[in-house]
């Protein structure tokens, strides 16, 4: 006959054992975690936005002002160079935003929200009071753990991922 106290410590043992296989499989994944470094003496407008993967990324549609002060679409493909538009603006619906605004000098670290194993999270970065258009990326990951991070500056941004970093992802989310 099996005792209370075996079948307690074997249904916690299960317990346990379901919890750290769903954090290694990928249930409940946690989002990107994004750093933002402001190197330069203006203010920066980053803004992400999480799609199925980076054939969607080139499809995005924007409103972007050029040069000459006229307003027209473009998509992400078009947002290669920098300094050619201004206000970026998405137009599509049903695609997660989240937007950041990095003073000078300032870090800010923040979570890319409504992320799932495989999408895709595009960055556009607009300098300054004219939100000049100073650089656009899109990372790709598939795996859960991912680290993000961009510097601003002045000759545009820097930045750097990590697809899975340290142990940290097996505690959260």
């Amino acid at each position: 006959m099996v005792s209370r106290r075996s079948l307690l410590v074997g249904g916690g043992l299960l317990v346990l054992t379901l919890v750290l296989t769903s954090g290694v499989l990928g249930v409940g994944t946690p989002e990107p975690v994004v750093t933002l470094e402001n190197e330069d003496d203006a203010t920066y407008h980053v803004t992400a936005y999480t799609v199925t993967d980076a054939d969607a990324a080139g499809f995005l549609n924007f409103e972007v002002t050029t040069e000459d002060g006229q307003r027209r679409l473009v998509t992400y493909e078009e947002l290669v160079w920098p300094g050619e538009y201004r206000n970026v603006t998405l137009v599509d619906d049903g695609v997660d935003t989240h937007s950041f605004t990095v003073e000078p000098g300032e870090t800010t670290t923040g979570t890319i929200d409504g992320w799932s194993r495989g999408d895709a999270t595009v960055y556009v970065v607009e300098r300054g009071t004219e939100r000049e258009h100073t650089s656009s990326r899109a990372i790709t990951c598939k795996r859960r753990g991912q680290t993000h991070s961009l510097t601003l500056e002045p000759s545009g941004s820097e930045g750097s991922s990590t697809c899975a970093g340290g142990i940290g992802w097996l505690l959260r989310g």
